[in-house]
């Protein structure tokens, strides 16, 4: 409310245009000096004076048009415009990282502080680079200068009526679009990571259970063709004998399973020391599991008697 008042009593004084951040405001302030050097080259002197408000700094910033052939309304209106061009980038560059962090330990307290550190530094190393995670999101997939293109036009849209602007506030009342976007694209990612550790811990019971088999094949080959269906051979390139030879799409929904698990439980139960891998492996969740599953003892042939035959 201080704050508020002193911006409100500035801007009825005179025409000048008032800047209020309580995080950021060292940041705006080496912006602002930048701006002023590049305005006097120009023959614009800009005048700024800080006021305290308890423990925000307001930067009050008044033009006067020397050599500049332009009226004050209109030198006052592109001085706001690089402003919030530079806002934009401190709110992209600073504020975000700051509410990854809030987000983050805010609403995922159950996770352990080592799984909220991997977290933050994951989403501040996305956003960085500007590239979402494998799942589509609305914020991971648009690069920096996408969004600070959707930060920018907010600012200006604003300030097209405003002559002062408290940062924070901003962000929490103008930028609710952003903010949602922010935090699914966290919830999408804590979820990503939550399923990639059942996944790890999936996995580790299965190579329990493949270590307390008694009796192992030494190599079995896992043939899919080109409509999706899986063979699974012995090293002599014979069906397994029994209930395990062959697995077909049509057949998987009587058993309440995808295809691609049967076969992965399937081959877990005989247990190989190595797996040979016919046919496409785009879109196989059965050879991504199996992969991940037994590591170097994946191999894939690349044109045997199988891909010719079927």
């Amino acid at each position: 409310m201080l704050a508020q008042g002193i911006l409100d009593l500035e801007v009825a004084q005179s025409n000048t245009f008032s800047v209020a951040s309580v995080r950021t405001l060292n940041s705006i302030r080496s912006f602002v000096d930048q701006e002023i050097g590049k305005w006097q080259k120009r023959g614009v002197r800009v005048s700024v004076r800080e006021s305290p408000a308890g423990e925000t700094l307001i930067l009050h910033c008044q033009a006067s048009n020397q050599n500049y052939h332009t009226s004050s309304n209109e030198l006052h209106r592109k001085i706001k415009s690089s402003i919030a061009n530079g806002l934009s980038d401190i709110i992209i560059d600073e504020y975000e990282k700051f509410l990854v962090v809030k987000l983050i330990d805010a609403n995922y307290g159950y996770l352990s502080g080592r799984d909220r550190e991997l977290l933050k530094k994951k989403a501040l190393r996305i956003l960085g680079n500007g590239r979402g995670s494998r799942c589509s999101d609305k914020l991971g997939n648009y690069k920096r200068s996408q969004r600070k293109s959707r930060v920018w036009a907010k600012l200006s849209e604003y300030l097209e009526r405003e002559d002062q602007i408290i940062v924070e506030g901003f962000i929490t009342f103008r930028l609710k679009e952003y903010l949602e976007d922010l935090f699914d694209f966290v919830d999408h990612m804590v979820k990503e990571h939550l399923i990639n550790r059942e996944y790890r811990e999936f996995l580790q019971l299965l190579r329990h259970f493949m270590s307390r088999q008694k009796y192992s094949l030494p190599v079995v080959n896992v043939h899919r063709d080109l409509q999706g269906c899986y063979r699974i051979l012995n090293a002599q390139l014979e069906p397994i004998q029994g209930d395990l030879g062959v697995f077909l799409k049509q057949d998987s929904d009587a058993f309440g399973l995808d295809v691609d698990d049967l076969v992965v439980s399937a081959i877990v139960t005989l247990a190989p020391n190595r797996i040979v891998w016919h046919g496409a492996t785009e879109d196989s969740s059965c050879f991504d599991l199996l992969n991940d599953l037994f590591n170097q003892e994946v191999e894939i042939c690349h044109g045997c008697e199988l891909e010719r035959d079927f």
